[in-house]
């Protein structure tokens, strides 16, 4: 256990760290207010993870006093226009860049012609800020007038809570994004939902990891749309070569970690964060079986 004088430490180390990030990396469009984009007090993150795929019902019999918030591929599925989402986030980098391997160019391109083509309502989509430098996702969403753009910055900011807290609701940065799920529950904190309720968020790859005898390592990243076709293959670093053992566990205790600050920063802006995810690993918020009507 850390000692008060070495948190303090730390905190004063990795405060001095994040300050300059905020002025060299964290972009002024994704400073704007975004109170006005909710509709509904409270909302419903879907996450991807397999056991969303049992929800999508139940969700759709109360979705109407929710507004929804769907993740990276989610409009390639029957789901997106059963639910119709009020808000769309993407935090994938591989799905923008141009340097990145022809895989995931494809995959990206895939992406935005099924947003662009699936999407018959009004929809708030977030991208990081760093992704207006990229032209080729906007000529696809530019091509329907019901997609509204909205930047966020995802610049990494650790330290004093107080930093971090200002951060989050000014829009300057979160802690580390290594999953959509931080970004996803920082806007709706940023939107000042009174609750957050996480669906689809299992979490559960620990048990899928392995590694070869040519210490190749590999995880099987189960989605809701996928789960009995999903491989094994090895964790990418945005698109372009593979993650060792040691960069994957680090990427989960990154992620992991970040729930718990999360959780205690909404908690003192009386938000709640409430898991709704039958079998998640996260162990940071409470935990609900089942998603009120309202």
């Amino acid at each position: 256990m850390k000692s008060k004088v070495q948190i303090l430490l730390e905190n004063i180390f990795f405060s001095t760290l994040s300050l300059p990030k905020i002025f060299l990396i964290s972009k002024r469009r994704g400073f704007k207010n975004i109170h006005n984009k909710k509709i509904h007090k409270n909302c419903i993150i879907l996450a991807n993870g397999p056991s969303l795929k049992k929800s999508i019902e139940p969700i759709s019999k109360i979705k109407s006093n929710y507004d929804l918030m769907c993740v990276n591929h989610f409009a390639e599925t029957e789901a997106y226009s059963i639910l119709k989402p009020t808000h769309y986030i993407l935090n994938a980098p591989e799905m923008w860049m141009d340097d990145v391997e022809p895989e995931f160019i494809k995959k990206g391109e895939k992406l935005f012609n099924a947003i662009r083509e699936n999407t018959k309502w009004d929809i708030n989509l977030f991208i990081p800020a760093s992704a207006n430098g990229y032209s080729r996702w906007k000529n696809i969403l530019k091509q329907n007038p019901q997609i509204h753009i909205n930047y966020f910055n995802t610049t990494p900011i650790e330290g004093f809570d107080s930093l971090l807290t200002k951060s989050i609701y000014k829009g300057w940065g979160m802690p580390r994004p290594h999953n959509v799920l931080i970004p996803s529950t920082v806007l709706c904190m940023r939107m000042r939902y009174e609750k957050i309720y996480l669906i689809g968020a299992d979490h559960s790859w620990l048990p899928e990891i392995w590694v070869d005898e040519a210490n190749n390592v590999f995880l099987t990243q189960k989605h809701f749309y996928d789960e009995g076709k999903a491989k094994a293959k090895p964790m990418d670093k945005l698109g372009k070569g593979n993650r060792s053992l040691p960069e994957i566990l680090e990427k989960f205790t990154y992620a992991f970690s970040a729930y718990f600050t999360l959780n205690k920063i909404a908690q003192k802006h009386n938000q709640k964060i409430i898991n709704a995810t039958e079998g998640s690993y996260i162990d940071a918020f409470e935990r609900i079986k089942e998603i009120p009507s309202e």
